[in-house]
C-alpha cells in the first residue's frame, strides 16, 4: 500500500511539473500559441453547419474539402457553443490535454519496462522534453494533442492486447483506436506502426493476427461517419493529396538514417542532456539483450519520420528510464550502503532543473518567435475595416511554409484571401501541392532580395495589398515605399501594409 502512495505521489509531482511548463506559454501570451487558423475557422464551419459535416471549410475563401478527421472539432465546438470562447479554448486546452499524456505515459512505460522506477524516471524525461509538448500546446494542438493522447491509450491497449489477449483487450484497443483515426492522421499512422511492432514482438500467432484484425475492423466502423461521408462526396481525392503532401514534406532514406545518427529530435535548446542520456539506455537495452525499444524507435524514424520526432519520444525516454537506473545508478551510488548517495540524488537535481529550465525557455521561445502579437492583431483589425472585401493579399514574413502563424491567421482575422498561404492545400487533389510551397517559398526570399524579386514573383500572381512583417530590416521596405506602383497605406511596429497602385 505504502509503495502504491508513493508510486501515485511521484506520479502526479511530475504530473504538476510538466503541467507548469505547458501552461506556462499560453498564460504569458495574449493569443492561441503559433498556428491554428485553419483549425479555427473548421470549427466555426461545423457550428455554422448545424454539427454536420460540412462538404468543405471556408478558410481563405477556397472551398477545401471538409476531410480532416473531425472529432477535436466537435469537442471544441460544443465547448465553444456551451459559452466558452473558442480562441481562449484554442489556447490553453492543448497545453491542458498534453498534460494528461504524462500518467499515461507512466503506464505505458511501467508495462513495457516491467519496472516501477524505471517508468518513473522515464515519466521525469516525458514530462520535460520540448518534444514531447511543444507543437502540442499550440493552436493547432486541438488535434495534436488528442491524437498524441488517445495513441498513447491505443499503443497501451495494443501491447496488452498481443501480451495477455483478452476480449477486453480487443475492445479497448479498437475504441481507443478509433479516437485516433478521428482525431489526427499521423497519429494514426504512428499507432499502427506501434502495433504492428508489438504484434511481431509479443505474439506472431495466427489468433493475435486474428485478434488484430478485429481491432482493425472495429477502429474503421467507429471511424465510419468520417471516412465514409468523405469519401461519398469527395471521392478519395482529398485522402490521396494529403497521403502525397505529407510524402513530399518528408525526407528520402538516406537523410533519414542521417537524421538518426544526429539524435537531435527532442528539440533541447541547450545540451541534448535528454537524448544522450536516452541512447545511453537504448545501448543499455541493446546490451542486455532487450533490443524493443531501440527497434521500435529506428521504425518510428524509419517509417514516418514526418511526424515521428514526437511518438519517438515515447521509447526513448523510457530508455532514459532504463539508463537511469540499470547505468547511471550503478555508478553514482556508493557500493558502502552506510554513506549516503549524494552524487545519485544531485545528478536527479540537476536532471529535474534542466528539464525545468530547458522547458520553460522552449515555451517561452514559442511566444517570443512564432505566436501572433498585439500589433498584428491591430493590423488585421485595419485591414478588415478598411480594405475592400475582395482585395487579395501577399503576406511576407520569411517564415515556413507550414509554420508561418501571421500566413495561417491572416485569412480569418482579416477576413481578407492570402494569395500564398498553403494551409488547407494538402486535401486538395489537383497536382498543385508542391507548386504552392514553392511559390510561397519564393515570396518569402523577395523579403532579402528586394524589389525585383517581387515584381518577378507578381508576374503570375493578381494580387492588391502586400502584408509585411519585419523580423529585421527588409531590403523590400524602402523600395516598396519609393516606388509609384506601391503606396504605404499602414505602418506600427514590425508591419507595414503597402496598396499596389493598378
Amino acid at each position: 500500500m505504502q509503495n502504491n502512495q508513493r508510486e501515485i505521489f511521484f506520479v502526479a509531482l511530475l504530473t504538476m511539473l510538466g503541467l507548469a511548463v505547458r501552461l506556462s506559454a499560453p498564460l504569458s501570451a495574449s493569443f492561441p500559441l503559433n498556428d491554428g487558423g485553419l483549425f479555427y475557422q473548421m470549427i466555426i464551419d461545423l457550428q455554422n453547419n448545424g454539427f454536420s459535416l460540412p462538404a468543405v471549410t471556408t478558410y481563405n475563401f477556397a472551398d477545401v474539402p471538409y476531410a480532416y478527421p473531425p472529432l477535436a472539432f466537435y469537442l471544441y465546438g460544443l465547448l465553444s457553443a456551451a459559452g466558452i470562447p473558442l480562441l481562449k479554448l484554442m489556447q490553453y486546452a492543448p497545453a491542458l490535454v498534453s498534460t494528461l499524456t504524462i500518467p499515461i505515459f507512466y503506464a505505458l512505460a511501467k508495462d513495457l519496462l516491467g519496472s516501477r522506477r524505471q517508468a518513473l524516471f522515464g515519466a521525469m524525461a516525458f514530462a520535460l522534453v520540448p518534444r514531447a509538448f511543444d507543437w502540442l500546446i499550440m493552436g493547432g494542438g486541438v488535434t495534436r494533442s488528442l491524437g498524441f493522447l488517445f495513441a498513447i491509450l491505443a499503443i497501451h491497449r495494443a501491447h496488452s492486447l498481443f501480451s495477455n489477449p483478452a476480449a477486453r483487450q480487443v475492445i479497448l484497443t479498437t475504441l481507443f483506436s478509433g479516437l485516433v483515426v478521428l482525431t489526427h492522421p499521423e497519429a494514426s499512422v504512428h499507432t499502427a506502426i506501434a502495433a504492428a511492432f508489438f504484434y511481431l514482438w509479443k505474439d506472431r500467432t495466427a489468433k493475435g493476427a486474428l485478434r488484430a484484425a478485429t481491432a482493425a475492423i472495429g477502429t474503421l466502423i467507429i471511424a465510419a461517419p468520417w471516412w465514409v461521408t468523405v469519401l461519398m462526396r469527395h471521392g478519395s481525392a482529398p485522402f490521396h493529396a494529403a497521403m502525397t503532401a505529407a510524402s513530399e514534406n518528408s525526407l528520402d532514406f538516406v537523410l533519414r538514417a542521417f537524421a538518426l545518427i544526429k539524435f537531435e529530435f527532442t528539440d533541447e535548446p541547450f545540451m541534448q542532456l535528454i537524448s544522450v542520456v536516452g541512447l545511453l539506455g537504448l545501448f543499455t537495452l541493446l546490451a542486455q539483450r532487450k533490443p524493443a525499444l531501440p527497434i521500435w524507435l529506428a521504425l518510428i524514424a524509419f517509417l514516418e519520420p514526418r511526424g515521428g520526432a514526437l511518438y519517438m519520444t515515447l521509447p526513448l525516454c523510457m530508455s532514459v528510464g532504463a539508463a537511469f537506473e540499470q547505468g547511471i545508478l550503478p555508478i553514482l551510488k556508493p557500493q558502502d550502503e552506510r554513506l549516503r548517495p549524494w552524487a545519485w540524488n544531485a545528478f536527479i537535481g540537476f536532471f529535474l532543473l534542466y528539464g525545468m529550465i530547458n522547458a520553460s525557455i522552449t515555451a517561452s521561445n514559442i511566444v517570443r518567435q512564432l505566436t501572433l502579437t498585439p500589433d498584428d492583431l491591430d493590423a488585421f483589425a485595419w485591414v478588415k475595416a478598411n480594405t475592400p472585401s475582395g482585395s487579395e493579399f501577399i503576406v511576407i514574413t520569411q517564415g515556413l511554409p507550414f509554420n508561418d502563424s501571421t500566413s495561417e491567421w491572416f485569412p480569418i482575422l482579416a477576413e481578407r484571401r492570402s494569395t500564398a498561404t498553403v494551409f488547407g492545400y494538402e486535401w486538395v487533389n489537383d497536382g498543385n501541392f508542391t507548386a504552392r510551397v514553392q511559390s510561397y517559398e519564393e515570396l518569402q526570399k523577395c523579403a532579402n532580395e528586394g524589389l525585383p524579386c517581387l515584381e518577378t514573383w507578381a508576374q503570375t500572381t493578381n494580387f492588391s495589398h502586400i502584408y509585411v512583417r519585419e523580423k529585421q530590416p527588409f531590403p523590400l521596405s524602402m523600395p516598396l515605399s519609393v516606388s509609384p506602383n506601391y503606396k504605404a497605406v499602414y505602418q506600427t511596429g514590425k508591419i507595414t501594409i503597402f496598396e499596389r497602385i493598378p
